[in-house]
């Protein structure tokens, strides 16, 4: 028999009756008094106080109060007390103090007496989440002389898929690019200068550096540039427009630490931005899953808050049921590098011939 099957013998037995617990109690004390008495420590200490001495070192012979000796006479033995019942209470005292717990695996765990059981932690909220990337971004270095983005991207509009596609480059301070040769392994240079979507916007590499440290000037700056074409956009849909264009600024774009720490933190404020919970993205990286969803447009981002960078993102535009336009985008590399690939020659241009 094993200790849980034991402990299990031992809990099934009825509870004893009230008056038995008092008497096994008071029999306890008593024993616990008497036993103390007949320690060899308090013997000695009421012979010395009675006056009795004990030859030390003579086995088989003890002194009288008269101070003479009595051969042989050996010094009487303490009491002895059946404790029997007392071992049963006190195993019955301890196995009541043990816990099982049943785990998720099926095998149970003992939880002893002072112990705490275990606790799961609870799920970090949205803004909590947010917040910590905040953090991250706030102290995340931005020193090159390179700023490198590799992702990929896949994705369909109605019956069409398009196939997927690696786009990497990099780009100086002054915006000066040079995009990945179809090798992989070598770059070649970009004519003219660089420049970034933003709050659909064309914003140059200067002008990033520039955008508000707070997260209230941070939104007001992308509300005011949000445009679809044909005027303002309408204003159900801002938020979901500054919330993404927040998520193209922090996984795309060169941004200060600070710019970053403060669009994690207007994604913070936002309600239309929810957390689903931990999430791995299509490499299986592990990272924390938001949702932006509005006018039938829901958008999944995954983030590290470790890293406060961001993994990827997908979206899917639909009503009824029905599809208009979905995609996803892996952010593979987005960091600042000191390092360019060899250079080569642009490729020429293809196209039909003139003349």
């Amino acid at each position: 028999m094993n200790d849980l099957e034991m402990i299990s013998k031992m809990l099934s037995k009825p509870d004893p009756s009230d008056a038995v617990v008092h008497e096994g109690r008071r029999r306890l004390q008593n024993a616990s008094r008497t036993m103390s008495a007949s320690s060899p420590q308090n013997v000695l200490r009421r012979q010395s106080a009675s006056g009795t001495r004990v030859a030390s070192g003579m086995p088989g012979a003890s002194r009288t109060r008269s101070g003479s000796w009595t051969p042989g006479a050996s010094p009487a033995r303490p009491r002895r007390w059946n404790l029997a019942w007392l071992g049963l209470a006190t195993a019955a005292t301890a196995a009541a103090a043990v816990v099982v717990i049943t785990t998720t695996t099926g095998s149970p765990a003992l939880v002893r007496p002072h112990q705490s059981p275990p606790v799961a932690s609870a799920p970090m909220s949205t803004q909590q989440i947010l917040l910590a990337a905040a953090t991250t971004a706030q102290t995340r270095s931005d020193s090159g002389t390179y700023w490198h983005l590799k992702s990929e991207y896949s994705g369909r509009g109605g019956k069409r898929t398009f196939p997927k596609r690696l786009n990497e480059t990099w780009v100086g301070r002054d915006g000066q690019a040079w995009v990945a040769s179809e090798a992989g392994d070598s770059v070649y240079k970009v004519k003219g200068r660089k420049s970034f979507l933003l709050a659909d916007n064309q914003v140059t590499f200067a002008q990033i550096q520039q955008l508000p440290t707070d997260p209230e000037e941070l939104k007001a700056w992308i509300f005011d540039k949000i445009d679809n074409g044909d005027g303002d956009v309408d204003p159900t849909a801002r938020d979901w427009f500054a919330a993404s264009s927040l998520t193209t600024l922090l996984g795309e774009l060169p941004a200060p630490p600070e710019v970053r720490a403060a669009a994690y933190r207007a994604l913070a404020t936002m309600p239309i931005v929810k957390s689903t919970g931990p999430a791995n993205d299509s490499l299986n990286r592990p990272g924390e899953g938001l949702e932006i969803s509005d006018l039938g447009v829901d958008m999944k981002v995954i983030i590290d808050p470790d890293s406060s960078l961001v993994l990827g993102s997908s979206y899917r535009s639909g009503k009824d049921g029905k599809i208009f336009k979905e995609g996803t985008t892996t952010v593979l590399t987005s960091e600042w590098t000191d390092n360019l690939p060899p250079l080569v020659p642009a490729p020429k241009p293809t196209g039909p011939a003139r003349g």
